[in-house]
């Protein structure tokens, strides 16, 4: 975006060119290229797997664009990691020398500075919303996320106003997300906790 405004304020003509990255375990060579605004995966990477998840964007804030997808118009990267389309049976059962986990669920804490290659599955379904004081660990603000994203999910808008609804966004709580225990989806919770919020205040 700021190089389309740069060379319009400077040359006084419009352009679409903007350098992006290709990123993720799962890409060939991570890399920048000059490409063409709205650009397709498949013109810069070729050998795309189907067991590969295209985010438009980065890991925890980017969409899902498929194997045949485009760039977004405000993204700057391609990102590219591996599909967790997967069954575990008894996954949490296991010692877990190989998944990365925040707590001491799994043993893979007794090797902290192992590299993961992380992908998109859960490990595990949607839960009963637990209090485990993850959410504080990662939070980049000074507020209580876990008592917010309770007030969002009933709908008390004096408490989220009294909790700090308008100074977060809901990229705030990407790390919160990818921590949660619970499963629970909190990006997708706080931006209709925040139009629903604006709505009232109408």
């Amino acid at each position: 975006m700021l190089q389309i405004l740069e060379n319009f304020f400077l040359k006084g003509e419009p352009t679409y060119k903007k350098t992006i990255s290709v990123v993720g375990s799962e890409a060939e060579t991570a890399k920048h290229y000059q490409v063409i605004s709205g650009v397709s995966v498949t013109s810069i990477s070729k050998n795309i797997s189907l067991n590969t998840r295209v985010i438009s964007g980065n890991v925890l804030t980017g969409t899902n664009v498929g194997n045949n997808g485009f760039l977004g118009y405000y993204e700057n990267m391609f990102t590219l990691i591996p599909e967790g389309d997967y069954y575990e049976f008894f996954g949490w059962a296991m010692p877990g020398f190989n998944k990365l986990s925040l707590s001491r669920t799994f043993w893979s804490w007794l090797t902290p500075n192992r590299e993961y290659k992380v992908d998109t599955n859960y490990h595990g379904e949607l839960r009963n919303f637990v209090v485990t004081g993850q959410y504080e660990k990662v939070f980049p603000w000074d507020i209580m996320p876990q008592q917010l994203i309770k007030s969002m999910v009933v709908k008390d808008y004096d408490l989220m106003e009294k909790l700090g609804i308008l100074e977060v966004a809901e990229e705030d709580f990407a790390l919160c997300e990818f921590v949660c225990t619970s499963k629970i989806e909190l990006q997708e919770i706080v931006r209709q906790s925040i139009n629903d919020f604006m709505k009232e205040m109408v």
